[in-house]
Formats: C-alpha cells, structure tokens, sequence
C-alpha cells in the first residue's frame, strides 16, 4: 500500500508536469539546434514595417504604451457613446464597458524578477529573459495578441501572436511566402531536429531587418500552439538580451528533480508508474511520448475586453 501510495504521487507529479516540461525541452531543442544565418538577412520594406510597429516607438515607457492602448480602446467606443447620449441608461454601459476593457489592460503587466512561471511555458516562452529588468505587457487586438517586451522600462520588442482566422490553413511555409509578399524576400532559417530517432530539417523562421537597425522574424508556434507570430525588435537590445538568456541557461543546475521527471529515459520508469492507467482506464503519457499536437495544448489566454453586462447586448 505505501508503495502504491509514492506511485500515486509520481504519477500525479508527471501529470502536473508534463505539458510544460514537454514545451519547455522542445523550446530548448530547438533553440540549441537552430542553424545559424548566413549573412545579413534582406531589408524588409519600410512602409510594411511602419505598419506593424504602428503608433509604438522603441524606448517608449510602459506607462505611454498603456495611454496608446487606452487611446485605441476610446476611439473604438466613441461612436456609440455619441448615438446614446439622449439614453442615459445605455450610455452609461457603454462607458462601464469602456472603463473595465482598459482596466484589464493595467492587469496585463507581468515582471521577469527571476522567478519562474506559466509564461516559461507559453507561446513567448522564447522570449523571455528571466532576473534582467525585462518585463511585458499583452493586449488583445482586432485580428492578433500583441505583447510588449521592456528593457527596464524601455520598449524594445513586440511580439504578434495572429488569430488562428489569420493563417486561412496555411502551412507555415505557404504563409511565409503570403508574408514576403508583404516585407520583401526573407532569409529561411531551418532547424535540425530528431524525433523517435528520426532526423528532419524543418523551416524554423523566416528573417528580414530594417535599415535603421530594427529585426524581423516570422515564427511557427504552430507545434504547441497552432499560430504563426511576427516579432520585431530593436535588434542592439535583443542581442544583449539572447546573450544573458544564453549565460542564464548554462547556468542552470542539471538533474534538477522536474528535469528528472520531465526528462527521465524510458528505461527509468518504476514499474508501477503507470498506476493512474490501472485506476482510471486512461493512458497516461510520460514527456516525449507523443507530438504536442496530440494533446491538445491551448494558447494562454490573454486579457479580452470586458464582455456585456450578464444577458444585454450593449448594442441594443
């Protein structure tokens, strides 16, 4: 029975961990494995690049980056608050409605002080850079989640997660070529990869930069998360930033008991660790076992703007 009570706890522990510790070694994997450019990527065209940085410059505060964000959500509802000024009633929803969706833009703050959380393992799990004044705001846009990367307070990366409406079931590299067609031909960047012993080269990201010293990338999130993201970046500031999270990686302690748990071979498993199979019928997968596709991993779910009041409809 005591043996059986310390499987049960294993078996809960690989539960708890699995889906992360799965994202997370792959992130690593790939990352250590993504072959290097060669040479400088193409310049991407200047008015597609405007588009996207839009309002935002690089070293703004996280304080100005929130007043444009509420500025966007003011505009949105302006017209409605105009049409229903002779209806008090629906006026004033109106005007709740506006006040809590920017309110829960002030709650879309999260600092990178060196512990370490869910958003180690999420669709900007690749971003971040843990114990080094970065920090990040997210907010939901009409057809995309956009998060700003900070560097002590200082703009200096947007990361553009596209609804999955966006990609029409493109693969990523048919969506590239869309992309191109957009910003001017880019550098493919692949990575070498190995599952079950079988070795694939796969189109990673796709890169272009700007003459006034700005990165582009394409990303395919589409393993874990199903999307495709662009991230632009002050490419001085994410340089310095890749070289701490690189120091920071090889600083961390190997045989650590989650790497044990997430990374353990399939010839340590205890030969009751497959308890939870016996008691609740269900196949447990231990980490690696199977593609992230198959387990039916979700985008984390940013702030959305506050909904109607329970059964209204603001419009009517």
């Amino acid at each position: 029975m005591k043996k059986l009570g310390v499987s049960l706890v294993a078996a809960f522990l690989v539960l708890a961990v699995a889906q992360q510790g799965m994202a997370a070694k792959a992130s690593k994997t790939k990352a250590a494995k993504a072959e290097k450019p060669r040479g400088p990527a193409p310049v991407a065209k200047a008015d597609a690049i405007s588009e996207i940085r839009g309002e935002y410059k690089w070293a703004m505060t996280m304080q100005q980056v929130i007043d444009k964000i509420n500025a966007r959500i003011e505009a949105s509802y302006k017209d409605r608050i105009a049409k229903t000024a002779a209806d008090p009633a629906r006026n004033d929803r109106f005007r709740k409605a506006m006040r809590d969706e920017m309110a829960v833009i002030k709650k879309n703050v999260v600092k990178f002080d060196g512990q370490k959380g869910a958003w180690d393992v999420s669709i900007i799990d690749q971003e971040i850079v843990q114990g080094q004044g970065q920090t990040m705001l997210f907010s939901k846009e009409e057809k995309s989640t956009r998060y700003f990367f900070f560097d002590h307070d200082s703009l200096y990366k947007m990361f553009i997660a596209f609804d999955k409406e966006m990609l029409q079931g493109k693969n990523f590299k048919d969506f590239g070529t869309a992309m191109q067609t957009k910003f001017g031909k880019a550098q493919e960047v692949y990575v070498n990869q190995s599952y079950l012993g079988v070795k694939e080269k796969k189109l990673d990201h796709l890169l272009w930069r700007s003459s006034t010293g700005d990165g582009l990338k394409l990303v395919d999130r589409s393993e874990f998360y199903d999307v495709y993201c662009l991230v632009l970046y002050d490419n001085s500031v994410e340089q310095r930033m890749a070289s701490a999270r690189k120091a920071l990686d090889a600083a961390q302690p190997k045989g650590s008991m989650i790497d044990n748990v997430v990374g353990g071979k399939e010839s340590d498993r205890d030969e009751n660790d497959n308890v939870v199979d016996r008691i609740t019928g269900k196949e447990v997968f231990k980490p690696g076992d199977r593609r992230a596709a198959q387990q039916n991993i979700a985008v984390p779910s940013p702030g959305t703007p506050a909904p109607a009041p329970a059964g209204e409809d603001l419009d009517k």
